[in-house]
């Protein structure tokens, strides 16, 4: 607990004066607002969440002997189709289970989640329901406009990296205090010092067990997480028999697509242009991502892992989803073959709009071939710019 606690200081201070912003320039008065808020809401909301994870082990001990049987783990390359992945697999709902933005935020505790199923019901019964649509309104109109760059919800499947919040785990925190400390992250299986890959294994898988415990201990963990692609080791170790899917996409698409969305979130933190750090940090995590995917899956046996090309899957997402699903010893409900069916018509009609140009995001083509070459020569991607 004192380690953590000082690593909060840690990155709380550094978040005041970030590497990127330049000491003599000072902090922009937009960085000072975010922060402000940002800061008493986080540190409130992470000691209550800490509190009723305390709890759980008092009112609900037996959560710590639910098994974790061979989870699925869908990792990869961000902006390479793993959130559309994660959500074709969560439509099997008697197979699997994958927890919702809402619980990894609000209720990553036993305790919690009772209490707000509690206050549904009540609502549903007391109200009709007109609380919760409410809500649901309100979700819309706050995270519709980030639909195009990550469709978010609080209902919706999400990244569980968010369990790992109040263990400082997630690497999102990257934005608010861009330090060592989280940056670390990014090549975990190399960098982190093995006490601390203990200490947040330790969380995490207490995170799986709470999940299952509440959700049917019979049912296969889902989970889906970009940022767990420098953990792949370390999770695969944890996690004897879990399977891993790695989702991978041309980098002359997927490179300059997370660079964007990355800088868009950072200018709302940062109040001025820091686009040229952000571009380098995440061009050298990028590259580190693609050679650990390809590295550690190549190790791996087959029976325990599969790759996933965006460009099949978006073509193809019902033989894609069902081969993973005949590698893995499987067997496809008739209402999940229907269901993906379905998906499949819809993926067809859809299309993007998260649009840049790479001379907008200061992205060099020839940098960007150099740098990737081993995964265009490997996978026969076009060298091309198209999103």
């Amino acid at each position: 607990m004192g380690a953590l606690i000082r690593q909060y200081l840690v990155l709380w201070r550094h978040s005041w004066r970030p590497g990127h912003a330049g000491r003599a320039a000072g902090v922009p008065l937009r960085r000072w607002l975010v922060l402000l808020v940002f800061w008493p809401l986080f540190t409130a909301l992470q000691l209550l969440n800490g509190a009723a994870l305390c709890l759980d082990h008092w009112l609900f001990p037996g959560f710590r002997k639910v098994a974790v049987r061979q989870p699925l783990f869908v990792v990869g390359i961000p902006r390479s189709g793993t959130t559309f992945l994660h959500r074709l697999l969560a439509g099997d709902r008697q197979r699997f289970t994958t927890p919702a933005l809402w619980e990894l935020i609000f209720a990553p505790s036993i305790v919690q989640r009772r209490f707000w199923r509690a206050v549904g019901r009540l609502d549903r019964i007391l109200c009709g329901g007109r609380v919760g649509r409410a809500l649901r309104a309100v979700e819309r109109r706050l995270l519709g406009g980030l639909d195009d760059v990550h469709q978010t919800g609080l209902w919706d499947a999400e990244e569980d990296y968010l369990a790992l919040l109040p263990f400082l785990g997630c690497f999102l925190l990257v934005l608010v205090a861009p330090h060592p400390l989280l940056w670390r992250l990014t090549e975990a299986d190399r960098c982190l010092p093995e006490a601390e890959k203990k200490r947040l294994m330790r969380a995490y898988r207490r995170a799986l067990q709470r999940h299952l415990y509440v959700h049917g201990e019979h049912r296969t963990y889902l989970s889906k997480n970009p940022s767990f692609t420098p953990f792949i080791e370390t999770l695969a170790k944890e996690f004897a028999d879990a399977r891993f899917i790695g989702c991978l996409r041309n980098p002359s698409a997927a490179v300059p697509s997370q660079i964007n969305a990355m800088v868009i979130g950072a200018a709302l933190i940062d109040g001025h242009d820091t686009a040229a750090y952000w571009r380098e940090r995440f061009f050298e995590m990028l590259e580190y991502y693609y050679r650990h995917l390809l590295d550690t899956f190549d190790a791996m046996p087959g029976p325990r892992r599969a790759l996933s090309p965006m460009e099949r899957l978006s073509a193809e997402p019902l033989a894609t989803v069902t081969g993973f699903y005949q590698r893995f010893g499987w067997t496809p409900s008739p209402a999940y073959l229907t269901y993906l069916a379905a998906e499949q018509e819809r993926a067809r009609a859809y299309r993007s709009g998260h649009q840049y140009s790479l001379q907008g995001l200061g992205v060099d083509p020839g940098a960007l071939h150099r740098r990737f070459a081993p995964v265009y020569q490997r996978f026969g991607y076009p060298m091309d710019t198209t999103d």
